[in-house]
């Protein structure tokens, strides 16, 4: 399974986050502030989403890859799926 985002849908995950902790999480009003520049400084077209939507895939592609990785058993062993290959 793959599964790619797009600097547009990282930077609307981002958006969505960014929200709910600010109003969830109870922070400060500093650390409400933070946040809200943190969300500015990462705007929709800027290198900063660009690199957090690749932080996001790489992420993402980690997690896939490790639940993928299971236990077979091959010639009388059990060996992970990953060093099989």
């Amino acid at each position: 399974m793959q599964v790619i985002i797009e600097k547009d849908e990282g930077w609307s995950l981002m958006s969505l986050v960014t929200s709910y902790v600010i109003d969830n999480a109870g922070l400060s009003a500093d650390g409400k502030a933070a946040v809200r520049q943190w969300r500015t400084n990462h705007d929709k077209d800027s290198d900063g989403t660009a690199d957090l939507t690749e932080a996001m895939n790489e992420a993402l592609g980690t997690y896939v890859e490790d639940r993928t990785n299971r236990t077979v058993r091959k010639k009388g062993r059990y060996a992970r799926k990953a060093e099989l290959k």
